[in-house]
Formats: structure tokens, C-alpha cells, sequence
């Protein structure tokens, strides 16, 4: 999974780039980002915060979540931890935090992503099925996207709905 200094690439941009390592060679991955959605992605290579794809290289610091049938509660993500300063605790922590109170519970989860012409109905509507450090992993329960797991960056989640059925 990596180790790195304690910066902001930990709580965002290194628990994205593992979760994305585990997807090399998946053809149905979707990307987004706060400007862009691109469906049916294949992951060549991810080094240095850089993913290789047949869409184009993208910097995993833009990346604010990717979706494919092989995530779930299997994917390995990096351990919760809690930091004492900088951009990780006042961002990260809390969001993930709240979202650990709520594995198995249905939630609509907003998040910042392009929205016209989007896959996915924001907020997003589903049922966490795991949170590791700046990651949630959703399992969607409405859209086009429908059995196709998530994992958001938490850094990138603008709101929790907590449902109440």
C-alpha cells in the first residue's frame, strides 16, 4: 500500500492511488472528477500518483471516486488513522469518522463531481459497505450505476444524508 510522510497526499491521494492499484487491468472502471466522467476505463499501470489508463493519464489528486464490480467489502483499504494537525483532521478524519458509524446503514452521500450528463444521481444513494482512511466504499442502490460499488474520497464529500429507512 505504501508509506509516505504524513501530508495531505495521505488522507486523499495515497488511500485513492491503492484503491486503484487493486483495479489494474479492470475494463469496466469509471472515473470521475470535478470536471469529468469516463465509463468503461481500463487501468494499465498506477506509480507516483499518476494513473495510466485507455482514457488518458490521470492525477490521482483529481480523482474523487471510481466505481467497478471488483470493489467491495474485499478491497483492502488503508487503515483508519487520526492525525493531530494539518489538512487530515480537519477534513478527512471527521467525514470518515461519521461514515465509520455508518457501515451497513443506507445513506445518500453528495460528493464533488461533474453533474451534467452524470452516471451517478448525486447525492448518491446506497449502503456503505466500507470505510478505511479517506476512502468509503458505497454499494449504489438507484441509477445507472446499480451493482457497481464506489469508493468516494472523503476528502471529496460535500454532505451525508443519513436515511431513514
Amino acid at each position: 500500500m505504501g508509506q509516505f510522510d504524513r501530508t495531505i497526499c495521505d488522507c486523499c491521494v495515497c488511500p485513492m492511488q491503492c484503491v486503484i492499484k487493486q483495479l489494474v487491468g479492470q475494463t469496466d472502471v469509471l472515473i470521475s472528477t470535478p470536471v469529468s466522467q469516463e465509463a468503461n476505463v481500463t487501468i494499465n499501470s498506477v506509480e507516483n500518483f499518476i494513473a495510466d489508463t485507455d482514457a488518458g493519464i490521470y492525477s490521482i489528486c483529481n480523482v474523487t471516486a471510481v466505481s467497478s464490480a471488483t470493489l467491495g467489502t474485499s478491497t483492502t483499504l488503508k487503515p483508519v488513522r487520526q492525525d493531530k494537525k494539518g489538512a487530515c483532521s480537519c477534513c478527512e478524519n471527521p467525514a470518515t469518522n461519521e461514515l465509520n458509524k455508518l457501515v451497513n446503514q443506507n445513506v445518500a452521500i453528495e460528493f464533488i463531481t461533474q453533474v451534467p450528463g452524470n452516471v451517478f444521481q448525486i447525492p448518491l444513494e446506497g449502503t456503505i459497505l466500507k470505510v478505511g482512511e479517506g476512502i468509503v466504499i458505497l454499494n449504489p442502490a438507484c441509477g445507472q450505476n446499480v451493482g457497481n460499488p464506489i469508493a468516494i474520497s472523503t476528502c471529496q464529500i460535500t454532505r451525508i444524508e443519513i436515511s431513514s429507512t
